[in-house]
């Protein structure tokens, strides 16, 4: 039976398209970090405790990048990490803005009365990582905006002044970076879970589900990503998932802490991201056998750490301009590093320390960075020998459309494609020694099968059939992606 094919990219993260593959493996890429990063860090009283917690999207409407970060006054308010203890700390939700996206104002646009701040950029008081969605054919213009996070359900009209209500009854203690997306007619949120395993001394962190057809309506949160023995269970634990809706799947990042293995340690540790990929948003699959995404540096000492030793992706990513940017905040500190926890502080696994964080870190030790990549490349898939040929067969797939395009590396190298009948043989006119590759734009290539002098588009294999397969044969390159588009030129 064939599969359908949508005209959205189809990316290699699992093995959906896959039917047979020979001297080919996924290769991660990792994106590339900002040269002015920090973009932006604490420079307000009510920043004083941390900026942690990002949610960044660009703005169609206003053509501007938007950011809607957590931040804390200084204290030592401590909320007991236990399943049943609901309270969250005292936090707010803040508003900055940039037309470049590396440029960044805090605009003093926030309207409730926080005294003693005033003009202040405090969106939401009392939030906690929440996610911000633009959803622009809401028929109701004051739910033009949706937030959740934390406790709190929110929905606006232009993502600046906020009707709040409580999520509890769903979500519980969440106390993480929410991730909300929009799937297949449904709200999918993303939250904390705290699993059950009467082994494990503290509280086990994991990713939980809560699911919603309007925005109102909530599940109670379930279960939905935990850590196994391959990624060092118990010690390994998932801190969120930062899930981003990308053609015909779901792309997450996986910040997964990693502590450090001592006894009556539950907190202190580093944090890597792994990207995994969903097709249901219920099932997660590891991306090329879990390898790291965005890989934290070994914790030297305090003082020649990089601002963002640790960091923490934002609650979604997303494509602007055929570039995928990946906002996040960063620290010197590793994960429960300088936790307060019964009036002393933890630095390392060490709780023998009395003082303040500044102390040993800056005064300010939070800011918030840009990675980047180029649109689709998250994993290539490239040969396993470079002297050799590589193949990539996908099962038959169910195809309308005229262009067949192909997000690729090809420079020093050359990628030939087969169109393939229902028998798996090649059909005539549409090989590899017909195949050429016309540039479309920076990053794609169009295919086209030419013989007597006439080049012809994948639209004219699709004339007496549309079940097809296509065989990728790649000669010292990569490919990224495939695309089938409707029009002759698109």
């Amino acid at each position: 039976m064939a599969t359908n094919l949508s005209n959205a990219t189809q990316l290699f993260l699992d093995d959906h398209l896959v039917a047979d593959v020979t001297n080919l493996h996924r290769d991660v890429k990792h994106p590339v970090k900002h040269p002015a990063n920090p973009l932006f860090g604490q420079d307000r009283p009510w920043e004083a405790h941390c900026l942690v917690y990002v949610s960044v999207l660009f703005d169609d409407a206003i053509a501007r990048f938007r950011c809607w970060y957590m931040a804390g006054e200084a204290m030592r308010q401590v909320v007991p990490d236990q399943p049943e203890i609901e309270k969250l700390g005292k936090y707010y939700v803040c508003y900055a803005e940039s037309e470049d996206g590396i440029h960044w104002t805090k605009p003093a646009v926030g309207r409730r009365d926080l005294s003693p701040h005033e003009g202040h950029n405090i969106v939401i008081p009392g939030a906690h990582g929440v996610c911000v969605l633009r959803t622009p054919d809401d028929p109701d213009p004051a739910r033009r905006y949706k937030a959740a996070g934390g406790n709190v359900l929110a929905c606006s009209a232009d993502g600046v002044t906020w009707t709040l209500r409580d999520w509890v009854d769903a979500v519980g203690k969440n106390d993480t970076c929410t991730s909300v997306v929009r799937w297949r007619d449904q709200y999918l949120a993303y939250v904390r879970n705290q699993e059950d395993d009467p082994s494990w001394p503290g509280v086990m962190r994991g990713v939980g589900l809560s699911v919603s057809d309007d925005f109102d309506h909530w599940t109670t949160k379930a279960s939905n990503l935990t850590s196994d023995e391959e990624d060092g269970y118990p010690w390994a634990q998932p801190h969120a998932l930062c899930v981003t809706a990308y053609g015909d799947v779901l792309v997450g990042l996986l910040p997964m802490t990693e502590i450090i293995p001592e006894p009556g340690n539950n907190l202190t540790g580093d944090m890597h991201v792994q990207l995994v990929v969903s097709r249901d948003g219920r099932a997660w699959d590891r991306v090329a056998d879990r390898a790291l995404f965005m890989e934290q540096d070994d914790a030297g000492p305090i003082g020649r750490r990089p601002w963002d030793l640790r960091l923490h992706t934002a609650s979604n990513l997303f494509v602007h301009d055929d570039v995928v940017y990946i906002y996040y905040y960063g620290s010197s500190m590793r994960w429960g590093e300088g936790a307060w926890l019964g009036g002393r502080q933890k630095f390392g696994n060490r709780d023998d320390r009395i003082g303040e964080t500044s102390d040993l870190f800056p005064p300010q030790h939070y800011g918030v960075g840009l990675a980047t990549l180029p649109a689709d490349r998250f994993v290539s898939m490239r040969p396993v020998n470079w002297a050799a040929e590589g193949r990539l067969q996908t099962p038959p797939l169910q195809v309308s459309g005229e262009q067949l395009l192909v997000n690729a590396d090809v420079e020093g190298g050359e990628l030939m494609v087969e169109v393939l009948n229902e028998r798996g043989e090649v059909r005539t006119g549409f090989g590899r020694s017909e195949s050429r590759l016309v540039r479309h734009d920076a990053l794609r290539h169009r295919v086209a099968w030419q013989s007597d002098g006439d080049a012809r588009p994948l639209g004219a294999a699709l004339q007496d059939q549309d079940k097809v397969a296509f065989r990728f044969v790649l000669r010292n390159c990569e490919l990224f992606s495939f695309q089938v588009t409707q029009g002759a030129t698109s």
